[in-house]
């Protein structure tokens, strides 16, 4: 044991000066620090160096420089709020709400030392009527949505009085349910409302079918996700980490109710109780890049439903296309086949107008079946590129390919949150329509593109032929043919909720 002992301190790494010592361990993640303070006294006090625990608090608040805490250290910080530090690292998040979902933009508070995170809204201003050359006939409403936080009330807050707080779990600090303070100074009713955060597990991939009620659901893209249903309403402690090698950092629950008191008995009663699963997207799927400048968080018009919240992705390895929405591309391709009409303005189909079909026939076909089709549509140009003017200067180079699709974030009683709300298969020379010349959408690239219907409920879904009017990196149209409408989509600043006032 001595000289096991000697031969540490004579070790080369601890007669380095203090300093460089520190710089060294500032290379390290937290798991490797902690091994590091148990090798022995010296490279303890190292590792409890305060600068290096600011680093690791920081990398978990983007868009957001922090300050050294006036009553605390960098190492107390972190301790606070851990294993929640993940929840502003994402920024985003949103939910399995029935139907109608929310989007959460999270952050942390320094000056109440606290993590948030709050509903992120649009308000659809009052539009002005417009005139469209191309197609005089067509209804076009402007679209400036207002979008902010509503900073009303958070959805989540954590800080160490919640934490305090924490009750269940049998001993496990991770199973545990944390309640939240979500109105400020608000006095004692014998109606209140209760909220609580509880942790999750990830749903092993390997068992994960089309069947399995997870969420994020499949269609947008996680390398995590989590069961979304559960008969004990998760109260089961299952479906909660006991390890934090079984903590989900991508997923997490709200569980909301309101409990009436009954003042000359005593007695509380529940009511109206709501258990939502919260997840994120991998920031490199809503990142646009110089190769995919479409990517992003949007928000859509959608009329009587007002404005609505969605993921436009760029997809590397796209999914098949949805059997409807492949039906739709076929009606498309044979109507182009057989028309000479260059303005591509279709009448309804049988299928593209949404018409009722069995249950059987809406089940997807085998992976490698659709994975045909979709290359079948994709390869087969409707035009000559002298007829549409593509060129290899107007596709843009590597801006002008692959297929552009919108998963709602936020959803409606007729298309809900997690679907499907457009596809453009090809936004390439093989899905191009025309390059606008009229004033409206002078210069926009117009591609081939399927939109998502469905009635009241998500009843009799469909895809109809539409085409996707690519305006600018921050602003679409859709053109829906059948309806003649056509509906905008505004990219959101998500950086700019993210700083705490």
């Amino acid at each position: 044991m001595k000289s096991s002992r000697a031969t540490m301190q004579d070790s080369p790494f601890l007669k380095l000066p203090s300093e460089l010592i520190i710089e060294i361990l500032s290379y390290l993640s937290l798991t490797d620090l902690l091994s590091v303070g148990l090798v022995n006294r010296h490279l303890h006090q190292h590792s409890l160096q305060d600068t290096l625990y600011h680093n690791f608090v920081q990398a978990h608040v983007p868009g957001n420089k922090l300050t050294k805490p006036t009553d605390s250290t960098w190492r107390d910080l972190y301790i606070t709020h851990h294993p929640f530090w993940f929840i502003p690292q994402h920024k985003i998040w949103f939910s399995d709400q029935v139907h109608l979902g929310k989007l959460l933009i999270a952050r942390y508070n320094q000056r109440i030392n606290a993590i948030e995170a709050y509903a992120l809204v649009a308000e659809r201003k009052q539009p002005a009527f417009l005139t469209w050359d191309w197609n005089p006939e067509a209804i076009i409403h402007t679209f400036t949505p207002r979008i902010q936080l509503d900073l009303n009330h958070p959805v989540v807050r954590l800080d160490a009085a919640a934490y305090a707080n924490a009750t269940g779990g049998d001993g496990y600090r991770l199973q545990k349910e944390i309640p939240m303070q979500l109105y400020d100074n608000a006095p004692r009713p014998s109606a209140g409302i209760h909220s609580r955060l509880m942790l999750t597990k990830p749903w092993p991939t390997h068992i994960t079918t089309r069947g399995t009620p997870v969420w994020p659901p499949l269609t947008l893209p996680s390398n995590v996700r989590t069961r979304n249903d559960s008969a004990s309403h998760f109260r089961d402690l299952n479906h909660r980490p006991k390890l934090l090698s079984e903590l989900s950092t991508k997923t997490f629950r709200t569980r909301r109710w309101i409990e009436f008191s009954s003042r000359p008995t005593g007695v509380s009663m529940r009511v109206g109780e709501d258990t939502q699963t919260w997840a994120t997207l991998p920031e490199e799927c809503y990142r646009p890049t110089p190769q995919k400048p479409w990517q992003g968080i949007w928000c859509g018009d959608y009329a009587g439903h007002g404005c609505e919240f969605l993921a436009i992705l760029q997809p590397d390895d796209p999914k098949p296309l949805p059997e409807k929405a492949l039906w739709a591309m076929r009606s498309r391709e044979r109507e182009d086949s057989v028309s000479s009409d260059e303005s591509w303005n279709t009448a309804p189909t049988e299928m593209s107008a949404g018409g009722n079909h069995d249950t059987d026939m809406a089940e997807a076909s085998d992976a490698s079946s659709s994975e045909a089709d979709t290359a079948a549509l994709c390869s087969r140009s409707t035009r000559d590129e002298a007829d549409t003017g593509s060129s290899p200067a107007a596709d843009g180079g590597q801006i002008y390919r692959g297929r552009i699709e919108a998963i709602k974030l936020t959803g409606d009683p007729n298309v809900p949150r997690g679907e499907y709300t457009f596809i453009a298969p090809d936004i390439g020379p093989q899905g191009l329509v025309r390059v606008a010349t009229e004033d409206m959408f002078k210069g926009a690239r117009i591609v081939k593109s399927v939109g998502h219907i469905a009635a009241q409920g998500f009843r009799d879904d469909d895809f109809m032929v539409s085409q996707l009017i690519l305006i600018s990196h921050n602003r679409l149209a859709q053109y829906w043919e059948t309806f003649g409408h056509v509906s905008f989509y505004e990219r959101v600043d998500i950086d700019q909720h993210i700083k705490a006032t």
